[in-house]
């Protein structure tokens, strides 16, 4: 792949970066990007040829997208992304400077559009609704109204029953977007009242979804193993959360009990998700030559039990940006280290938060006093 990229005319340079298996590359126009050959590698089952080399000419040589809002705006649909999903850069311009578009649509999900192009997909980016004279707002909403169609049509497909019933909505060639649905305001609403049912959905991967009705707990189990299992086989792994209806009719993870037969697997899901999309932004901010502070990992850790919850840590004599964690590993200087619950820690400290990171973050300087560590030790577990 890596002789390919440096084949194209249109390349100045590119190398390869095995610890994150991608390709790096800068185009003679200053355009910077990188190819991932994980994804490539699985949606061509690891072997080489022309389905292969077309799709690289694909990604690095995109047809050119519409100029004007009237040709954008009927090409634009919504989707779902992890969150602080970020648009690979131009040469020398800070990251910051040109976002995806991007607002929170679930915990640690975001929404972004796209513009649909015969080959690929175009991210749009806060720079193109300057071109384009409009605001976030208009983008997304003509986006959702691009799917109206669709979801009308998905809608017939659901009719009352008894039992259990599991829908599968593919998208193998990301044409539809039908993953996209649960973003429409009404459509999941919808498919409640036609079905006479709380739904059940599942978003494994970027393309595609699958819709359960009447789930009981023990088959809410084997619902949470097929979701790990397509995010397992997915090109582009999304997320193995359960998502349902909230009391105010809006989209929401579902909530379940520790007693419940599924809880296991649903705090597993919600704790895969949080780590894969902290770890993406801790590797983007730590990137930043001139970034604050220290960026703290979120930690996965299994207790001997099978429990499983998240970690961070806290050092002294710097900024720290802290990811939300269940538990915050206080790390002193003279090699003393405790963890305390973040709940714990919040009712004693203020632990303010740092409204620009998506993932949320928050923003703690040094340790308090000697009186106050004091406290929090003896809250340690």
């Amino acid at each position: 792949m890596l002789e390919q990229v440096r084949a194209y005319p249109a390349v100045a340079a590119a190398e390869f970066d095995a610890e994150h298996y991608e390709i790096s590359y800068q185009l003679r126009n200053g355009y910077a990007a990188k190819l991932n050959l994980g994804t490539l590698y699985r949606r061509f089952d690891g072997k080489t040829g022309p389905g292969l080399f077309d799709a690289v000419d694909d990604l690095l040589l995109p047809p050119p997208a519409p100029d004007t809002w009237e040709q954008v705006a009927p090409r634009l649909r919504p989707v779902l992304r992890k969150a602080g999903y970020e648009r690979v850069q131009m040469a020398g311009v800070d990251p910051r400077d040109d976002l995806v578009l991007a607002r929170p649509a679930l915990p640690f999900l975001s929404e972004l559009v796209v513009i649909d192009l015969p080959s690929t997909v175009q991210f749009v980016t806060r720079q193109d609704l300057s071109t384009w004279g409009v605001d976030a707002d208009k983008v997304y909403t003509i986006a959702h109204t691009n799917l109206t169609d669709l979801a009308m049509n998905t809608l017939a497909a659901f009719e009352p029953s008894e039992g259990v019933r599991v829908m599968e909505f593919a998208d193998d060639d990301g044409e539809s977007y039908v993953g996209s649905l649960p973003l429409v305001a009404g459509w999941l609403a919808g498919a409640e009242a036609r079905s006479g049912t709380r739904p059940l959905v599942f978003l494994p991967g970027h393309l595609g979804m699958f819709v359960a009705f009447g789930a009981s707990p023990a088959v809410l189990v084997q619902l949470m193993s097929l979701a790990e299992e397509r995010y397992s086989a997915a090109l582009r792994p999304l997320s193995t959360v359960p998502y349902t209806l909230d009391e105010h009719g809006e989209l929401a993870p579902l909530e379940v009990e520790p007693e419940h037969p599924a809880w296991a697997a649903v705090r597993h899901a919600q704790t895969q998700l949080a780590v894969s999309a902290y770890r993406g932004q801790t590797e983007k901010l730590r990137a930043f030559p001139e970034r604050e502070g220290a960026i703290m990992e979120l930690l996965h850790v299994r207790a001997p039990d099978g429990a499983e919850y998240t970690m961070t840590s806290w050092t002294d004599g710097d900024v720290n940006l802290l990811p939300r964690a269940d538990f915050i590993c206080f790390v002193t200087g003279d090699g003393d280290v405790f963890r305390v619950d973040w709940d714990a820690v919040a009712g004693l400290l203020p632990l303010r938060l740092a409204a620009e990171y998506d993932p949320p973050r928050y923003r703690v300087r040094d340790h308090p006093p000697a009186e106050m560590m004091a406290r929090l030790r003896a809250l340690s577990s």
